[in-house]
């Protein structure tokens, strides 16, 4: 048997011990929206972004987007939602967290995009040792400080 098949296995395995009796409908279900009967109604093959995770907190908002961390490692982060997301940064003063993960879906690393006093956009990475629970010390973090200032947006 070789790793792809004991991988399977080891999927369906892991299904039916948590009490899923469909895993290709679940697996279908989790498949991210395309967008490709919307193609050419926008300029330049445009087309909608699926948006990972967003949190509003007092006016103030938290943009997560998760990919591979190889991905933000060799900085293979789609052109156009780079631009995209350096905007909400700039322009609408957006925290955005990429968050990187392994195989498992894991998060392994984070690159935080915020905006400077001056306008600017910085990224700050930060590679995790305990990633579920740095990361939700992170958040924690960003939410008290949003809540704490008793100013909104």
């Amino acid at each position: 048997m070789n790793l792809n098949s004991e991988r399977v296995e080891q999927f369906y395995d892991d299904c039916f011990a948590a009490g899923l009796k469909d895993p290709l409908r679940f697996l279908l279900s989790k498949m991210p929206q395309t967008y490709g009967y919307l193609k050419g109604a926008f300029p330049r093959g445009i087309l909608p972004t699926d948006v990972d995770g967003e949190v509003e907190l007092n006016g103030f908002f938290l943009r997560f987007e998760f990919k591979h961390q190889d991905a933000l490692r060799d900085g293979r982060v789609p052109k156009g939602q780079k631009r995209y997301l350096e905007r909400l940064v700039v322009d609408k003063d957006f925290t955005v967290l990429l968050v990187g993960t392994n195989e498992l879906g894991e998060p392994t690393l984070v690159d935080i995009w915020f905006r400077t006093k001056a306008g600017l956009l910085k990224i700050d990475r930060r590679e995790f040792t305990d990633g579920r629970a740095e990361l939700h010390q992170l958040c924690s973090r960003w939410a008290s400080s949003k809540s704490s200032t008793g100013e909104t947006k």
